[in-house]
């Protein structure tokens, strides 16, 4: 199992790959950086002669997933991963039960340190499922869809 959920698409585009990458150029506000902002455009980030890099212009939670993309013709591939500023948040926050923990130990004589096991545990099954597992299949669907109407999707296929 990994710590950070992907999703790998193939997908066959209405149009040319041309065509559909200028569509998404027009929705796109193009920066380098793939940082959240408010706009009007549907994605943030960069389109390229056959690649894109972007994130969902959605206020709060669009900067979660990042898709990339790689076009030959009609046919292309599209994958989507955590955000590295989110990666970092979430290791932090599955690590810091741990410190917490040995901090304890060294500070105090505890009776039963093995009584730690279970809440550090449900703490970083909390984060990896609770919060990246849901928020990644919501935030990835989400971009999706919106990437969908964008660039006009005939078919995609889901590559494990």
């Amino acid at each position: 199992m990994k710590i950070f959920p992907t999703n790998n698409y193939t997908v066959e585009l209405n149009d040319d790959s041309s065509l559909a990458l200028d569509n998404l150029k027009q929705n796109t506000k193009l920066t380098d950086s793939l940082v959240s902002e408010l706009t009007q455009k549907a994605f943030i980030g960069q389109v390229q002669e056959s690649r894109f890099k972007v994130i969902s212009s959605a206020p709060g939670y669009g900067a979660l997933c990042v898709l990339t993309g790689d076009f030959q013709g009609k046919e292309g591939i599209i994958n989507i991963k955590i955000h590295t500023a989110f990666k970092v948040l979430s290791l932090v926050l599955m690590i810091l039960p741990i410190i917490l923990v040995g901090v304890t130990l060294a500070t105090k004589e505890i009776e039963y340190p093995i009584g730690f096991i279970v809440p550090i545990s449900m703490t970083i099954i909390f984060v990896r499922f609770g919060l990246l597992g849901l928020g990644f299949r919501t935030v990835s669907n989400n971009s999706m869809n919106r990437l969908r109407e964008v660039i006009k999707m005939r078919e995609i296929k889901n590559v494990a």
